[in-house]
């Protein structure tokens, strides 16, 4: 209820499509630090919050409104990359979905950590449950759990959160097209909406999508401004990479590909850039819950970081070797559209399948511009330093690439407006793009029809 309305207040002022995700997040990180000072303190609850809000609300938009009235922009702050007829299609089944399937996860941890939130009204850990659902973040499941105390609509919202998430990825990806050099056409864009790891995430509830918009969004901005970023605009991608990094620590490559970014594009003069995205990323840190995890897992482990916790879950490659051969399985999944690396490493892979035909068209799209276009060699120079490290840590990437799907998708973004141009090399990747994008699409068609059977 507390984001819908701070939502309310903040949205009619959106200006621009990377305004629209800013001011989501902006909401999202104000219920984040109240809850966990509610939940410290003993001061409030989630049922309790609303009446505060609407306070905070009422002087945010009389704050607005002295500048100029509301919906001025509206027209711009939500002008989709993705082709109308895609972009309908898409919402179309989700939503069919959402009315016909119950609110389920992926992963049980999710519904577990929502009832708690919503049993206790705070984020408070509780003995009554697994640790995983403790210890691996809470920022998605309070915002589920918030839009379930909505009245009478509650219910039907969090279950067709999947429409929620497919508008803030078009503003993502508009905000991305917006940042590069005009084009004359957007129809490739249509690329992202057949991305098929994409389609669960609008279906089921799980986290890595949530978390993905921002992170895609910060990153298009700095490998679109990474010359001549100001430290306010850096501190802008560093509160957005920093919530994303403390929900799930798995996303810590973000931090790493943001910092390199900057210095190598900066160089000399990048301190003033690196400090602002140092301390956007505490504030994110703080929006992301990581200081109140670290209160709870010393109140709850003995240990700020819960290691001996966090080690039981296992999960993570204790070797070299293990490392290698997690990188490896991840890069043949990148090709093999899951089809070799189920055979070669049995056991390996989980729920979300992979990126599919569209991210093997765009490594070729993409491998044409590298020369000419610092954009390109920048995305997918963090795409591919963000799943080495990434590989290198978790062995979890290789048949589940929704665990990494900003860089992916900026790829694909990157490439799809380098196919939008007006020259023959953009042209052929048209051409290519039309049996890629009508595979994929089936495959998509194939899922919606195995969720209806299920």
């Amino acid at each position: 209820m507390s984001l819908l309305i701070l939502a309310a207040a903040l949205l009619p002022w959106a200006a621009t499509p990377a305004d629209v995700v800013t001011r989501t997040f902006v909401a999202i990180s104000v219920l984040s630090v109240e809850m966990q000072i509610a939940t410290l303190t003993g001061a409030g609850s989630l049922a309790t919050l609303p009446w505060f809000n609407l306070i905070v609300a009422a002087a945010a938009i009389a704050w607005q409104w002295r500048r100029e009235p509301p919906f001025a922009r509206v027209r711009d702050a939500f002008a989709p990359a993705i082709p109308a007829p895609a972009l309908a299609l898409l919402g179309g089944a989700v939503l069919v979905l959402a009315m016909l399937l119950p609110f389920q996860a992926a992963d049980p941890y999710h519904l577990e950590k929502i009832a708690t939130i919503e049993r206790s009204g705070t984020l408070a850990y509780s003995a009554d449950v697994e640790p995983k659902v403790n210890l691996v973040g809470w920022l998605y499941e309070l915002v589920l759990a918030d839009v379930r105390q909505i009245p009478v609509a509650g219910g039907a919202l969090a279950r067709g959160h999947g429409l929620a998430g497919l508008a803030l990825l078009s503003c993502a990806i508009a905000a991305l097209a917006g940042w590069l050099a005009p084009v004359p056409r957007r129809w490739p864009y249509v690329a992202i909406a057949v991305t098929p790891v994409l389609f669960h995430q609008f279906v089921l509830v799980k986290n890595d999508l949530f978390l993905a918009i921002p992170a895609l969004t910060a990153l298009a901005w700095l490998i679109t401004h990474a010359e001549r970023a100001t430290p306010s605009g850096t501190a802008w991608a560093g509160w957005l990479l920093g919530t994303v990094v403390a929900s799930k620590i798995t996303n810590y490559p973000f931090a790493l590909a943001a910092l390199a970014l900057v210095v190598i594009a900066q160089r000399r003069r990048a301190a003033a850039a690196v400090g602002g995205l140092a301390l956007g990323g505490v504030i994110g840190a703080c929006s992301g819950g990581l200081m109140y995890s670290f209160v709870e897992n010393a109140k709850w482990y003995g240990d700020p970081l819960a290691r001996h916790a966090l080690a039981e879950m296992g999960n993570v490659t204790g070797s070299v070797g293990a490392a290698l051969a997690s990188i490896a399985r991840f890069a043949v999944s990148l090709f093999d559209l899951g089809l070799i690396t189920r055979h070669v490493w049995p056991g390996r892979g989980g729920w979300g399948g992979t990126f599919g035909l569209p991210l093997i068209w765009a490594f070729f799209v993409i491998a044409t511009q590298l020369r000419r276009e610092p954009a390109a060699r920048r995305a997918l120079a963090v795409a591919v330093a963000h799943w080495l490290a990434f590989a290198a840590a978790f062995p979890d990437a290789d048949l589940t690439h929704r665990l990494v799907l900003a860089p992916g998708l900026l790829v694909i973004g990157v490439a799809a407006h380098a196919a939008c141009a007006d020259t023959p090399r953009a042209h052929m990747a048209r051409l290519a793009l039309w049996p890629v994008a009508a595979l994929s699409a089936a495959q998509i068609a194939r899922s919606a029809l195995l969720y209806v059977k299920l």
